[in-house]
């Protein structure tokens, strides 16, 4: 089975119907997906697929990008999703992300901190976007980790080596994009053939960040298909291992589903 464990399936973000780009990664044997909400105005279109297909769960959170001027009330609307949807298995997508700061850096660590409460409340997993900002992630999930058993993936990994090291060491999974089938990602292929199997996750980021040989066009669920290859080839075992490894990953984090549950 493969599984996609971070995209973002709304409707105004691909050309086609939103039911054809699922019908399409089901078609490619991708088992699994996890749709990721990035702001309050997502939550109700995110819970509706989730509620609509069988195999598709949902996060909610709010990205750090819109974390400047959040509704304080943010946080109850989280509970209730989380409280009234057991197809929501985790918290976020959220950290910190110092490239762009189209937050300022105070509302980012808080809504981050605030996020990684709520996950440890409902004991969920914590989806983390971390760009440009290392130091500081780590700082606040290994603050956590003295007196709690927080967990969770950091999405989309572009960072060092050394970060890697230090995410895995307090138990977080890293998740790999077509990022890695990029000719200039040859430092990010390294860090692939380091970490941990076991901590290893796989991921669209559809509609972003079409892989290699899809590169430029509108990111689907389908290609994590290419990605899976790259890891393969990294790796030097088969495609067939790659999907057995990261699905076997993704159940380990997010133990609220069951792999018999969806087969």
């Amino acid at each position: 089975m493969i599984i996609d464990s971070h995209c973002h399936l709304l409707a105004s973000r691909y050309e086609i119907p939103v039911n054809e780009v699922i019908e399409n990664c089901f078609a490619e044997n991708i088992g699994l997906l996890l749709n990721i909400a990035t702001k309050e105005s997502e939550f109700n279109e995110i819970l509706e697929i989730s509620r609509k297909y069988k195999r598709i769960y949902n996060s909610v959170g709010i990205h750090p990008h819109e974390t400047e001027h959040l509704d304080p009330g943010i946080y109850d609307r989280i509970n209730k999703v989380i409280l009234e949807n057991d197809k929501t298995i985790a918290v976020g997508e959220t950290g910190l992300d110092f490239y762009y700061n189209h937050s300022n850096k105070k509302s980012q660590i808080d809504a981050f901190e605030k996020h990684i409460e709520k996950a440890l409340e409902h004991n969920l997993p914590i989806i983390v976007h971390s760009r440009d900002a290392e130091k500081d992630t780590k700082e606040i999930l290994y603050s956590y980790k003295k007196n709690s058993d927080i967990t969770g993936v950091i999405h989309c990994f572009t960072g060092s080596e050394k970060f890697a090291k230090e995410m895995i060491d307090i138990d977080f999974y890293i998740s790999f994009s077509g990022i890695i089938t990029f000719k200039n990602s040859l430092n990010l292929r390294e860090i692939v053939s380091i970490v941990d199997k076991n901590k290893i996750l796989v991921e669209t980021d559809s509609p972003f960040l079409a892989p290699v040989p899809n590169r430029g066009k509108t990111n689907m669920p389908s290609f994590i298909i290419h990605t899976i290859k790259q890891i393969s080839d990294i790796l030097e075992i088969n495609e067939a291992e790659v999907e057995k490894i990261t699905s076997n990953n993704f159940f380990n984090l997010f133990k609220n589903i069951k792999a018999s549950s969806i087969s």
